[in-house]
């Protein structure tokens, strides 16, 4: 015989998590996702032309560094806007009365942390650039280097695709809910764009200072 516990669980409706709500967050956080692909496609270029230079000195190898920053900076900028139309969207579902559950606090968390991972590993390029420009190291240590920057320069502009790809069907792909999340998804869309912040300052920061070395190298 079955309890009544269990009739209550089986019973209890299942709510569609609302696919424009996913949509907006996925669209917000794919911005820096396709800014940091830019950045990475932009610094292979400059990379490349460099080496054909012959008298690229080190303050060129800085502005260019720096300005292929702009991109994932601009992304970025626009991420923050995008980020808080999302709170804006959650606060709202949360106060009108609506069919469909908002995406659960998991999702805003999951979106949140791939945005980084494309910017991230543009990030680290430029820090091994300006570690080899910066260091008395060997030419062996500086193939090795070289190589390492074109391989996450590679692996940003892939990873970037395949996250918009996985961003694009987490939005569209049906899900449900047995309840309605009200404050958890709040709370990580917060969390999320406080991060966002973070990465514009650290951009903003590596940006300001690669131009400012360059003008004065």
């Amino acid at each position: 015989m079955e309890s009544p516990m269990m009739n209550v669980g089986m019973d209890q409706p299942k709510f569609k998590v609302s696919i424009s709500a996913r949509l907006i967050a996925a669209f917000a956080y794919m911005i820096p996702v396709l800014g940091g692909a830019l950045s990475s496609l932009y610094l292979i270029n400059v990379m490349q032309a460099i080496r054909e230079a012959e008298n690229a000195g080190r303050n060129v190898v800085l502005i260019a560094l720096a300005e292929s920053n702009v991109p994932v900076l601009g992304s970025l900028y626009l991420g923050v806007f995008g980020g808080l139309v999302v709170i804006i969207v959650l606060i709202a579902r949360m106060i009108m009365q609506t069919k469909s559950a908002s995406p659960s606090g998991w999702f805003f968390v999951l979106c949140g942390f791939l945005f980084l991972v494309p910017a991230g590993l543009f990030l680290e390029v430029g820090s091994m650039i300006i570690e080899l420009l910066t260091a008395s190291i060997i030419s062996a240590e500086a193939g090795e280097v070289g190589a390492n920057v074109s391989t996450f320069l590679i692996f940003s502009v892939g990873s970037a695709l395949i996250i918009f790809i996985f961003l694009l069907l987490m939005s569209v792909l049906p899900f449900s809910n047995r309840s309605k999340p009200k404050w958890s998804p709040l709370i990580a869309a917060i969390i999320v764009e406080f991060l966002m912040i973070a990465a514009v300052i650290v951009f903003q920061l590596r940006y300001l200072w690669l131009y400012k070395a360059g003008l004065y190298e």
